[in-house]
Parts: C-alpha cells; sequence; structure tokens
C-alpha cells in the first residue's frame, strides 16, 4: 500500500480516537465534576490550561518536523497521547486529572501540527477535501463517544470507563503510527527542506490566525461545556445530557462529509461564510429552545457549521503558504489554542459569576466574530480574483 493509503488510513484513525477521547471527557464532566469536586472556575482551567501547553508542543512541533520530518513528530505526538489517556484513566483527584489533561494537551499539540505538515508534504492535489475527510473521523469518534457515556454512565462513580476502553485503543494507534513512521524512512517521499522561518505579511494569513482563534474557541467551547448547559439550564437528565454532544458531532460528521466533497469546487472562501451563517443559526437555535426537538436541531445544524470550517482554514494555509508552512501551521495552531483558554476561563468565570446561560454567550459572540472574519476574507479574495483570474 501507498504511503499516502497508509498515512490517510492512519490520520483517519487518529483522529477517531482523539474525537472519542475529548467528546467522552467533555460528556461525562457533569460527573466528573461530582466526583472530583469540581467548580465552574476549575472546570474552566481543566477545559483551557492544556491549551497554554498546547502552543507550546506547536512550537517543539514545527522544529522537530523541520529538523527529523513530520511522520516522526506525529508518531511521537501519538504517543504522548497515549500516555496522557492512561494516566487520566487512573486519576482520583483533581490535581492528577488536570496533569492528565495538561499532557494530553501537549500531545495533541504535536500531532495535529505535523498531520497537516504531513498533507503538505505529500502534495495531495485537493488538500481541502483530503483534510476534510481526516477530520470527518474526529467527528465520527465524537459521535460515538457521548453514546458509550450514556450507555455507561448509570452513576457519577463511573465517568473513567470510556476513558479507560480509549487508553487501550490509543495504545494500538500508538503502534501503528510507528509502522507508518517507517514505511515513510524507507518509501521516496519530499526531502525535508532546510529554510529560515518566516511569517508573511498579507492580511488573509492574519485574518486565518484570527479566524482559527475564533472558531477553535468556540467549536471546543460548545463541545466542552454542552453537557453541562444541558444539564443545569435544560433541566436535562444527566444520561440524556451525556448524549447531547453526539448530536453537535453527528451534524460535525455529516457536514465534514459534504464539505469535503464540495469545497474545492465551491471555494474556499465562499465555504467559510456559508458555514459561519449555518452555524450563527444553528447556536441561536440551541441557546433559545425550552423544546427538547427544537433544541436537538439547532444543536445538530451547530454542527452542521461547525463542520468543515477548521479544515478548510487549514487547506488555505496549506495550499497558499507552502514556502513557510511549519512557521504558519504553528501560529494558526497556536491561535486555535489561545482560543480555547480564553473561552473556557470566560464561560467558567462568568458562570460561576452568575449563571451558565450567560457564560454560553461567549460562545455566541466568538461565532459572530468569526462570521466577520470569514465576509472580509472572501470579499479580499473576490478582489484578487478579479484583478488576477488566474
Amino acid at each position: 500500500m501507498k504511503l499516502r493509503s497508509v498515512f490517510v488510513a492512519a490520520s483517519s484513525l487518529v483522529y477517531f480516537m482523539i474525537g472519542f477521547t475529548a467528546q467522552s471527557i467533555n460528556s461525562a464532566l457533569p460527573a466528573i465534576a461530582v466526583e472530583l469536586e469540581m467548580s465552574h472556575d476549575m472546570t474552566g482551567l481543566v477545559l483551557g490550561l492544556p491549551s497554554f501547553v498546547y502552543q507550546i508542543a506547536v512550537l517543539i512541533a514545527a522544529f522537530i518536523s523541520r529538523k527529523f520530518g513530520p511522520f516522526l513528530t506525529a508518531a511521537t505526538g501519538i504517543s504522548c497521547i497515549t500516555l496522557s489517556v492512561v494516566f487520566m484513566a487512573i486519576s482520583r483527584s483533581y490535581s492528577t486529572f488536570l496533569t492528565g489533561r495538561l499532557l494530553f494537551g501537549f500531545g495533541l499539540g504535536i500531532t495535529e501540527i505535523s498531520i497537516a505538515l504531513c498533507v503538505s508534504y505529500l502534495a495531495f492535489k485537493k488538500t481541502g477535501g483530503v483534510l476534510n475527510l481526516v477530520y470527518s473521523f474526529f467527528a465520527l469518534g465524537s459521535i460515538v463517544g457521548p453514546v458509550f457515556v450514556s450507555l455507561v454512565l448509570t452513576d457519577t462513580s463511573k465517568w473513567n470507563i470510556p476513558i479507560f476502553l480509549a487508553s487501550a485503543l490509543f495504545l494500538m494507534i500508538s503502534l501503528l503510527s510507528w509502522i507508518v513512521w517507517k514505511k515513510s524512512s524507507v518509501e521516496p517521499s519530499p526531502a525535508v527542506e532546510r529554510r529560515r522561518l518566516t511569517l508573511p505579511k498579507d492580511t488573509v494569513f492574519w485574518l486565518i490566525a484570527v479566524g482559527g482563534l475564533l472558531y477553535v474557541g468556540y467549536e471546543m467551547g460548545l463541545f466542552s461545556w454542552l453537557s453541562t448547559f444541558v444539564y443545569e439550564e435544560k433541566s436535562i437528565s444527566l444520561r440524556i445530557a451525556s448524549l447531547i454532544p453526539s448530536l453537535l458531532a453527528f451534524g460535525l460528521f455529516v457536514g465534514r462529509i459534504i464539505t469535503g466533497f464540495v469545497v474545492d469546487k465551491v471555494g474556499l472562501q465562499r465555504t467559510l461564510v456559508v458555514l459561519g451563517l449555518i452555524s450563527s443559526v444553528g447556536f441561536s437555535f440551541s441557546f433559545l429552545a425550552e423544546n427538547p426537538i427544537v433544541l436537538a436541531l439547532g444543536v445538530f445544524t451547530t454542527g452542521l457549521g461547525f463542520s468543515g470550517t477548521f479544515p478548510t482554514l487549514q487547506a488555505i494555509i496549506v495550499s497558499g503558504y507552502r514556502e513557510n508552512r511549519e512557521a504558519v501551521l504553528s501560529i494558526f495552531a497556536a491561535s486555535g489554542s489561545f482560543g480555547v483558554v480564553i473561552t473556557n476561563l470566560l464561560v467558567g468565570r462568568i458562570s460561576e459569576s452568575t449563571n451558565l446561560r450567560l457564560g454560553m454567550l461567549v460562545i455566541a459572540s466568538q461565532i459572530l466574530g468569526a462570521l466577520a472574519v470569514f465576509f472580509s476574507m472572501n470579499l479580499i479574495h473576490r478582489k484578487r480574483m478579479r484583478r488576477d483570474p488566474r
């Protein structure tokens, strides 16, 4: 099997397990908060602080990828995630669980940027389609995780059962990642280029960075707080509340499959605007709905809007900034993780001092901000196309 095929298969499995693990934790968050005695502020730290470590990790990953290649970096990051999941599964206190989350953020930072660099080095013709396909497995894992949590979470003490399962599966995925690295070292692939790290100065790149900061903040923020929000503010039972993120992830999965087929035809910038509009409508229904059916429809629609945003932003970077891809991907990844920090700490602080409903307005404002950024990117792109239609 060719390196490209093996890489896509392995990356898809990795993102499936990242989605499964992350959303299993988010879905079980109300139970974890009870068992580990976490306030909203403490929960915000658990959700937000790993993104500080993530920012450090992406810089390290950019350096290692330039020196040793992205495939080795990816295998290292996946192994780090595996260790973190094992650590979280055996945690019995807030401090040890937070430590595991920090390690997860570090491994995730290394893994995400190195996989994007692998896509760039392998030079796929349809970058947007490939990245949307790979990320669709994150959405699939995000569907399965909450469903599994809902089945096993008969009482709060069983919150770590899904994480134990994830640790066993990650051990196998980690082994596969080293097999992919070994294959990349013996098959012909583009050489690692020795270039000085530089950043582009054009407006579009910095709009992409701001868009990434806002999008990753509101996507991960909503996934993190959704179960707690419907449990506390919508008076939905614990097991049903833990299942709600599956609807968000299902919309994410369906949307990424659709986006993967149409994004390169419709255009990357135009796709972002459409997705931003859908996100705004879906979140409004989710936030305001009192009827469970309307709530479910709103959550699913929000997932559709979220779906292709991140991989489409990443595709613009990978296809448009090949000369300094490590630097631009590092800035993009770090900006997204900073958005996660801001979102979770703000939601936690506002919710602790008032209530979670007001805290969730942080996410609403970010969605609207990102939509404005996407409109700006599309206008700039259209102006450039009129000047140079090639």
